[in-house]
């Protein structure tokens, strides 16, 4: 309602915004999503189990509306998005859900060299069933809190600063204790020169509370954490047609009042980006990372993969996607969990295409299949799905 009522604000007051200008966009989508394992589970006998039922498929049919508002006065540019969707289930009809998102972006500048933004955001959808072993609607919301000031020090060089507070909400009693509240810092120097070779250098310090976790996972994760990562980012054309990227990281996690001991890791990702033709584009991306992991029996995961993607315009309106995606994950901490008593173990395979077709300016039609694979030494954890998406949205 205070959204909406900002955005009448708006409206009314253009005719005064002389040096102003204001473009509303309201818009409309809607699709069709077919799923053969909703819950992720993984045998049909396990289904029938836990089911009732062999059969895991679903349709689920979404519909929402929304609006975009963008205002620049002078050189500060306000942005607001708002949208309300709906999402029914034919078969599993305990799972349907009303979901929103929507935002406020404030891009401010004042002179030339001082720039940012500030702003928030609040988003409620359904949880996955990924890693849900609970047959049950979980509906999260997500709230950022944000705010960055980038100060041009000298040519080619930036000095930047950023805070944020984000927090992660359950509704389902039996996930509460996965809320979470974080406090995020970072402060950075940036250089780009006319070459767009980028090189930066940053400090990030998170400060992550857990408000409902009690007993027993309170005593093995304890109710507060602090993350902190030294990080270096570089990325450059080797040719016209290619980008190549790099980052690097320092991270340690510390949790306090926790069973669990304390780690510090290297995270490290390489990307090429690279033109083949002037309509085939190609990404590739290998990477090894450390991640603190909420969960009850795991202090942290190391991910090592490779993704593929590749890009073709067949037209000017028409475009293919596609991608491959291979990890491994090892579960730090995770012993006795599994069958050999060892850490869980995961490795997980993901393929995606999709078609693209955009007949006017303001509409696109989207059809993407999905298929993923998980293979994990953790007892009833491995799944495999298929997912067919048709999607289209219309912008007046």
């Amino acid at each position: 309602m205070q959204l909406w009522c900002f955005l009448s604000f708006w409206a009314s007051a253009t005719s005064v915004l002389a040096e102003g200008i204001i473009d509303i966009k309201p818009f409309v989508n809607a699709s069709v999503n077919y799923d053969d394992n909703v819950y992720r589970i993984s045998t049909p006998e396990r289904a029938k189990l836990l089911l009732g039922s062999s059969d895991t498929s679903d349709v689920i049919k979404q519909i929402g509306v929304g609006v975009v508002v963008n205002l620049r006065l002078s050189r500060q540019l306000v942005n607001v998005n708002y949208s309300v969707n709906k999402n029914r289930f034919n078969q599993f009809k305990d799972l349907d859900y009303d979901g929103s998102a929507n935002a406020f972006t404030w891009n401010w500048q004042f002179g030339s060299d001082f720039y940012g933004q500030i702003g928030t955001s609040e988003n409620v959808s359904i949880a996955g069933f990924n890693e849900n072993r609970i047959q049950e609607r979980n509906l999260t919301t997500t709230s950022l809190k944000f705010a960055s000031i980038n100060w041009n020090l000298i040519p080619d060089w930036t000095i930047n600063a950023s805070r944020q507070q984000l927090s992660f909400e359950n509704d389902s009693e039996s996930f509460a204790f996965l809320d979470r509240d974080d406090e995020e810092y970072q402060v950075g120097i940036n250089y780009l020169n006319q070459l767009n070779t980028n090189l930066s250098l940053a400090y990030r310090f998170v400060d992550s509370s857990f408000p409902n976790r009690l007993g027993f996972i309170q005593n093995i994760l304890g109710d507060e954490s602090t993350q902190k990562q030294i990080i270096l980012t570089a990325s450059w054309l080797p040719t016209s047609k290619t980008r190549l990227s790099t980052r690097f990281a320092q991270v340690s996690l510390d949790r306090k009042n926790s069973t669990i001991e304390d780690f510090s890791g290297f995270n490290q990702r390489w990307s090429l980006d690279h033109v083949l033709t002037g309509k085939i584009n190609l990404s590739l991306a290998t990477y090894k990372e450390l991640t603190p992991v909420n969960d009850v029996f795991s202090t942290f995961v190391e991910t090592k993969g490779v993704t593929i993607n590749p890009v073709w315009n067949l037209t000017s309106k028409v475009l293919l996607r596609a991608g491959l995606r291979y990890e491994k994950q090892k579960f730090i901490g995770s012993s006795g969990l599994t069958l050999d008593n060892e850490d869980r173990l995961d490795e997980t395979k993901e393929a995606t295409l999709g078609l693209l077709y955009t007949p006017t300016t303001k509409s696109q039609v989207q059809l993407q299949y999905r298929g993923d694979e998980r293979t994990t030494n953790l007892a009833n954890a491995d799944f495999k799905v298929n997912s067919l998406n048709l999607s289209f949205s219309y912008q007046y």
